[in-house]
């Protein structure tokens, strides 16, 4: 059998199982960001069952929200002269919660993408900021107007909604 027609029945066998499991799951993973390291779990353990999946994927998130959220909430202290305190909130995996939540100042996130993490995480830090402080921030240099965390061609990104551009990269620390 050629290699392309392995890789073809592996890539397939690969989309069923990640049809089944987002289906027992009740999520799609794909619409959170990229799908390599999805592959990679796939290819390394195989025909995992949704809740073993479940596990790896929320460990994935966990890690990905502590790895950005002390350097990104210092970085915003610096800035603003404001207290960040956005302690995240973890439910692992359940019966309830299949997929488990991970949370930053209330506000859920949803990608497993380092890049897609970073941007909901100051995204929600933003809303904190507003919310706690009633304070906008940051703002377009360009039009002193409010800008929205996104990402872009693989970057995380500060968004000026006002005039359709990028503003400035989301950094850490």
């Amino acid at each position: 059998m050629a290699d392309s027609e392995l890789e073809r029945r592996h890539e397939q066998a690969f989309e069923q199982w990640l049809k089944r499991v987002e289906g027992e799951l009740g999520w799609e993973v794909v619409q959170s960001g990229r799908v390599d390291w999805i592959r990679d779990v796939y290819h390394e353990h195989g025909d995992l069952p949704a809740h073993r999946f479940a596990r790896i994927a929320f460990e994935r998130k966990a890690r990905s929200v502590l790895d950005v959220l002390l350097p990104l909430a210092g970085s915003i202290e610096r800035e603003t002269d404001l207290r960040i305190d956005t302690r995240p909130e973890f439910i692992h995996p359940s019966t309830d919660f299949p997929g488990g939540i991970v949370t930053v100042a209330g506000s859920a996130i949803q990608s497993f993408d380092p890049v897609g993490v970073l941007a909901e995480v100051a995204d929600a830090i933003q809303t904190y900021l507003a919310d706690r402080y009633g304070r906008l921030w940051p703002l377009c240099p360009e039009h002193g107007t409010g800008l929205h965390a996104i990402t872009h061609e693989g970057e995380a990104l500060w968004w000026c909604k006002a005039k359709d551009h990028p503003s400035i990269r989301i950094l850490l620390g």
